[in-house]
């Protein structure tokens, strides 16, 4: 039946674990493939919103060719040339077209007449007039300091005879920049993000202003490997903590283009079918386990049923192997109808000379034991069992176990009863010896503390009946330790044999001396003298313990502490007593020893 249930459990187990392994697996895979997708969906808005910037860069980039070329023609060539931008470009987007001269001096505005304003200290000034290339810088969003904007600056250098002779630029708004990447975006967190070369954030279409004159992290691979031209990655946004997968793609300007998607808005669709996926799982589960658990429970009654019919069985079997050993069967007058050759061998007596005799002809063993006859008592009783003392035809004593079973007839009348008998003599002798092993002290043969304590309660139960006293007396031996360690184990031993013998020769048959263990014992007396009883008790005890010891050739010299206790003064029952009888006995010890206290 073991095997039936660790087959079941096994079973079960192996069950589960298949379940839970295909749905994590599936849940697992599903989360895989969401993340695939959203990479693949980030890329392309990457590169679609790049495109759209690059190509509005490329019209930045053509109308600051032809600035150039009117500024080198004229005034009012440039002039025009700006008026043209303005127009021609979608409203709010370009906020206006201007020339810096040489010295860093702002030279024109399509905005019109401005106050002398500085400009060469901007970087995209000074890294255009320090350069031989001709090429177009775009940079990071800057603070006008004329119109308090903000504006990011698409410029070309201006070269005049092989000299540089400023530079012409276009200020375009990263607000209206930004609201064209908005139409890319598809989830509420989802963000569009232009950065430089160098990881100057240029546009984002998420809150644009609170990323002006940021910076993305410095091992970023866009920035850390120039030759790659697209890549991903996942991480916290460091403005708002939002988890995304961000893809990105390199613009022919140099520029970088990124798509970040929020990762928990993009996956909590599928997330939630895997929530769902585990929760059936786990319904499933709960499901099989009930299933399983009342499959259990019902194998368990099962193996009690079988157990009671196993108990059953091993009565029968119990009776037949006592049948092996002796049976006597008797009437409903309790004469003796047959018996067997083993209970002939048990006995000494032959069927011829106890048949027809009534079964409490059999002689009893001890004086005060119960007989066989006692044992199976009136006819009318069915059942019973236990010990008796008999003793042989010879008149040796043995001790018996009978099992008395009565025989039924149709109407349930008693016919015969029969007791199947063993010789228990050996076995009963080793249950005493067992019993004396626990209750007796080994050294000195007195009994140990259970014994006293079963005594003590049993004197406290009848002190409580008969409103008379129980005394008790804890007595702790002075000086002992010195003999031990000076003499050896086997003279303490030897001595605490002598201290035995002193104290139960002091005392009466009905007062118990125990040993507690150590140097520790414990006399327990039903006592009806009252106090007046107790101090020349435990002065005698102080007196004869305190005389010299002879042991081994050595004469020892030692004392003992007593305390004393009284039920019910000092407690009401054995253990309390004990307690009372300890703590008095400290009491004289720390007066001074070789004396006793109450």
């Amino acid at each position: 039946m073991q095997f039936v249930r660790a087959a079941i459990i096994g079973v079960t187990l192996l069950a589960l674990g298949i379940i839970w392994y295909d749905t994590l697996t599936s849940t697992g895979q599903n989360e895989r493939e969401a993340n695939d997708r959203l990479r693949a969906q980030a890329l392309i808005q990457a590169r679609a919103a790049g495109a759209t910037v690059q190509a509005g860069i490329e019209r930045f980039d053509f109308a600051l060719r032809t600035a150039r070329i009117a500024t080198l023609d004229s005034p009012a060539a440039m002039a025009l040339q700006g008026q043209l931008i303005t127009e021609t470009m979608p409203p709010g987007l370009v906020l206006q077209q201007f020339r810096i001269d040489a010295e860093g001096y702002l030279a024109y505005s399509s905005l019109g007449p401005s106050p002398r304003n500085f400009l060469g200290d901007r970087d995209y000034f000074r890294q255009l007039s320090t350069e031989q290339e001709d090429r177009l810088v775009v940079s990071p969003p800057v603070l006008g300091r004329l119109t308090g904007k903000w504006s990011i600056q698409v410029a070309r250098a201006i070269r005049r005879d092989g000299q540089f002779d400023g530079v012409v630029s276009i200020a375009v708004s990263p607000e209206a920049w930004a609201e064209q990447l908005a139409r890319f975006e598809s989830g509420p967190r989802d963000t569009l993000t232009l950065v430089s070369a160098q990881g100057h954030v240029l546009l984002r279409s998420l809150d644009p202003t609170a990323h002006y004159g940021k910076q993305a992290p410095q091992q970023r691979e866009y920035i850390t490997r120039p030759s790659l031209k697209e890549g991903h990655y996942v991480a916290h946004a460091s403005v708002d903590g939002v988890l995304r997968h961000y893809a990105w793609t390199r613009l022919p300007s140099g520029l970088v283009m990124m798509s970040g998607i929020a990762l928990d808005d993009a996956l909590a669709p599928v997330r939630a079918q895997n929530t769902w996926a585990i929760q059936q799982a786990g319904i499933f589960s709960g499901l099989l386990l009930l299933v399983i658990g009342a499959l259990l429970v019902a194998l368990r009654r099962y193996e009690r049923a079988v157990a009671a019919l196993a108990d059953r069985e091993e009565h029968l079997s119990e009776v037949l192997d006592y049948m092996a050993e002796g049976i006597v069967i008797v009437d409903t007058g309790n004469r003796i109808v047959d018996i067997n050759p083993a209970f002939s061998a048990i006995t000494g007596f032959g069927v011829d000379e106890l048949r027809g005799q009534h079964i409490s002809t059999l002689p009893a063993g001890r004086v005060g034991g119960k007989s066989l006859g006692e044992l199976f008592g009136p006819a009318d009783l069915h059942h019973q069992r236990g010990d008796f003392e008999g003793r042989r035809r010879d008149g040796e004593a043995y001790t018996g176990h009978a099992v008395i079973s009565a025989v039924l007839a149709a109407d349930g009348s008693v016919v015969h009863r029969v007791a199947l008998v063993a010789d228990v003599t050996e076995l009963r002798r080793r249950d005493g010896e067992i019993w004396h092993q626990a209750n007796f002290d080994r050294l000195t043969g007195l009994p140990n503390r259970s014994l006293i304590s079963d005594r003590l309660e049993s004197m406290v139960h009848h002190a409580r009946r008969h409103q008379c006293e129980v005394v008790v007396l804890f007595i702790d031996l002075d000086r002992f330790k010195p003999v031990n360690d000076r003499f050896g184990h086997d003279v303490g031993d030897l001595l605490l044999q002598q201290v035995a013998q002193r104290l139960q020769r002091l005392f009466r048959d009905e007062d118990t001396v125990a040993r507690l263990g150590g140097d520790e014992f414990v006399v327990a007396m039903p006592s009806d003298a009252g106090q007046a009883a107790i101090e020349p008790t435990a002065a005698k005890v102080v007196e004869a313990l305190s005389q010299p010891f002879e042991v081994d050739g050595h004469v020892l010299r030692i004392a003992c502490s007593v305390g004393v206790a009284r039920f019910p003064n000092d407690g009401d029952t054995a253990e309390r007593l004990l307690i009372a009888a300890d703590h008095a006995m400290y009491r004289a010890k720390n007066a001074g020893r070789a004396r006793w206290s109450a």
